[in-house]
């Protein structure tokens, strides 16, 4: 059993497998029999808790009176695994039908919303059509404040009401790199630098209208920096808030695996994350079942960290595209 032979094991551990206590003992089962010392425990999905919560609304397939989170951690507080909570951060919704509660934030902030190069706002997705096969979901916009403080306040009455062990972030991220239009956060851009970052995607921003290569160069970097200093800003905030609450809780997030894409695609500069100790490790999501592929973007990672950053890597691995 390959298993075995490694050591610090991890596993996901997603809400359909946390509704009801028959389906979380069978996950325990399986990790203390395979001896996995840490779960990714999914506490928030799409904007919702799987844990009771005064500010978002419980998952919709739990049980009013059932806590998956407060019974995962009463059934393992004597035993060597270890429970972070697996949170996901800028998605927060993806099924055909709105959500039931009126108090879901997907009904709180219109605008806050993540808005496409065209000004199509997440908001205003008809979520019965059939979307693109690329589509993920509907995302908060990173460049929109009132989605940080929300999100941080999410975090403080979790890590202040449940003894955790880890938190552990998802979708910390842009959906991809045509979004980051948010009207609040271009407004705001605009006020700052005094040019329409979407002047640089027009082409307005040129050499064909007296622009020197250096200056579309530097200007075009600002906007770059400004889409994942925004997210960066997060998790350096989530950091504080962690560390000031309980200094023993572990930091991490789920991250894209080629460090360049992943900073100029989908502005996660988690590359920083690790080297600035905003994270206390990044969970590399190495999808690839191609053997060169998933090499490539690990030898990427090797050259690119001391030996004490690569203490800080772990490499995640799937089976949903490839066998065992």
């Amino acid at each position: 059993n390959i298993l075995s032979s490694i050591d610090n094991k991890y596993i996901w551990v997603n809400k359909e497998s946390l509704i009801d206590t028959i389906k979380i003992d069978s996950v325990l089962s399986f990790v203390e029999k395979n001896n996995i010392e840490n779960i990714f425990f999914q506490v928030r999905a799409r904007g919702d808790a799987l844990y009771e919560s005064q500010i978002v609304p419980k998952f919709e397939k739990i049980d009013n009176d059932f806590d998956p989170l407060n019974y995962v951690l009463e059934k393992t507080k004597d035993k060597n695994i270890k429970v972070h909570a697996w949170f996901n951060t800028y998605m927060l919704w993806s099924s055909p039908q709105t959500p039931k509660d009126s108090l879901h934030f997907y009904f709180q902030c219109s605008d806050c919303f993540a808005t496409d190069f065209n000004g199509k706002s997440d908001s205003n997705i008809k979520l019965n059509q059939i979307q693109s096969s690329n589509w993920e979901g509907v995302y908060l916009s990173p460049l929109n404040n009132n989605v940080n403080k929300h999100i941080l306040l999410v975090i403080d009455e979790l890590i202040n009401t449940y003894d955790i062990d880890g938190l552990h972030l998802d979708y910390v991220r842009f959906q991809d790199m045509f979004y980051g239009y948010n009207e609040t956060g271009i407004k705001e851009f605009e006020n700052k630098y005094n040019f329409n970052p979407k002047d640089i995607d027009r082409g307005l921003i040129s050499p064909r209208f007296g622009y020197l290569d250096s200056e579309v160069d530097s200007l075009t970097k600002l906007w770059d920096d400004y889409k994942a200093n925004s997210i960066t800003s997060l998790v350096k905030d989530i950091n504080t808030l962690v560390k000031n609450n309980d200094s023993s809780i572990k930091l991490s997030a789920a991250v894209k695996p080629n460090i360049i894409e992943a900073k100029y695609r989908w502005y996660q500069d988690w590359l920083s994350w690790v080297k600035l100790d905003l994270i206390d490790f990044a969970v590399v999501m190495n999808y690839e079942s191609n053997i060169n592929k998933f090499n490539f973007n690990n030898r990427l990672i090797k050259n690119s960290f001391s030996n004490s950053g690569k203490q800080k890597i772990v490499i995640g691995v799937s089976t949903f595209n490839q066998n065992a």
